[in-house]
């Protein structure tokens, strides 16, 4: 027995100390640091700078060629050896492999800009979960309540009809009825909270057995602390707006880059040559030379072809650009209404909850005394339910629309 206590208070207090308390501030910070999904996004602009610096490495640092092969009878006679350094400097190409860096560039912004979007994305479904498990928590509290108070009026009634059989069978039956179907709901409760917090265990990168406990969010300190927000003024600024500029500052490079097959290229060859063989031997040189080369490739149709192509996609490049730039800023003023009239909405929803939580308390007192019905009483629990779903949605909402305007439109 003293062995069942001991394990009893050891996962007591095993759940107290491991268990994590939350806000949702932590929440969204959490995801943007230990989220899977957006780590992998992070690793694509990892292997975007890499593109870029090695692009930076192709336009300033030549080649060098280091070769040793040689006939096997050279290599019996005089074994085998170095016989030639050389470096292949390109002097003009066009500017190729210059435009091919800075397309580099601002495909690695792109990226940068694209994982910015992807931690939005987690952040929002983590305040999906995060909502979802407060209102089913907040479902799981007036569910049990109200078990408890049917409970009681089964004793009362229980009492009176084994008594006295004052009142029908029916009638205690149907409260009876009412407890089964309670449960019944709050497995439901149960069930989903349990789901939508594994949900988000997941998204915060935890393991699914990890307690966590929420704080209730207050909408009012949210507000005060969110203050006024500001009309964006530079739309091409935002997220959203450098996102599209960038892709049309790439589509640019590439017509540079095509059009650069449309000019010769011209090179420099440094080498210092060791050894050059001599017949069937390898004689020693030890001596410099600078080769200088012209190539021009033109493959008639096909390179102007390939120009054009890239200017047709610069024109759907800066066609996608004006029409997002137009949607973005369209989006923006009815992100502000929706924002005002959320706040407003959850103001007055907050005041609805709090007069029908104060309704259920004095509808309590009057179904146990027997003067309201228990239709009634269950319409006032409902009304409450339904109440409290809704004022987490509204909340929700709220938060979703505020981090979507400061995120995307900032």
């Amino acid at each position: 027995m003293v062995n069942i206590f001991l394990l009893g208070g050891f996962l007591i207090f095993s759940l107290t100390t491991y268990s994590e308390e939350l806000e949702l501030e932590a929440v969204l910070k959490r995801v943007e640091e230990e989220n899977s999904q957006l780590k992998i996004k992070k690793l694509d602009v990892k292997i975007k700078e890499k593109q870029k610096d090695k692009a930076f490495k192709t336009l300033i640092l030549p080649p060098i060629n280091l070769e040793i092969k040689e006939d096997w009878k050279v290599v019996k006679d005089d074994k085998i050896a170095f016989k030639e350094l050389e470096a292949h400097i390109q002097v003009f190409q066009g500017g190729r492999m210059l435009y091919g860096y800075k397309k580099a560039e601002k495909e690695l912004e792109v990226t940068r800009e694209e994982t910015k979007l992807v931690l939005y994305d987690w952040q929002e479904a983590s305040i999906n979960q995060y909502f979802s498990i407060l209102n089913y928590k907040k479902q799981k509290e007036i569910t049990n309540s109200t078990i408890e108070i049917l409970e009681q009026q089964q004793s009362r009634l229980d009492a009176l009809y084994n008594e006295n059989k004052m009142i029908s069978k029916s009638k205690l039956l149907k409260v009876k009825a009412d407890i089964e179907n309670n449960r019944a709901i709050n497995l439901n409760n149960i069930q989903k909270e349990r789901a939508a917090r594994e949900g988000l265990l997941q998204l915060l990168g935890y393991d699914l057995d990890k307690v966590i406990t929420l704080k209730e969010f207050d909408i009012a300190n949210y507000l005060n602390g969110l203050g006024f927000v500001k009309k964006v003024e530079k739309i091409e600024n935002t997220t959203l707006g450098k996102t599209e500029s960038l892709k049309v500052d790439i589509a640019k490079y590439d017509v540079k880059i095509a059009q650069a097959d449309l000019y010769p290229s011209f090179y420099v060859k440094p080498s210092h040559v060791f050894k050059e063989r001599v017949g069937d031997k390898l004689v020693t040189k030890n001596e410099g030379r600078v080769e200088v080369g012209f190539r021009y490739r033109f493959e008639w149709g096909g390179t102007l072809d390939s120009v054009d192509q890239k200017k047709y996609a610069l024109k759907q490049a800066q066609i996608k650009y004006d029409n997002e730039i137009s949607r973005i800023e369209l989006d923006m003023r009815n992100k502000l209404g929706e924002i005002e009239s959320l706040s407003g909405q959850s103001e007055a929803l907050k005041k609805r909850v709090e007069f029908l939580t104060e309704n259920l308390e004095i509808d309590n007192l009057r179904y146990y005394n027997d003067l309201i019905s228990t239709f009634d009483y269950l319409n006032s629990v409902n009304q409450l339910r339904k109440a409290e779903e809704n004022y987490y949605i509204l909340q929700k909402m709220l938060v979703l629309s505020v981090i979507e305007y400061q995120n995307l439109y900032k």
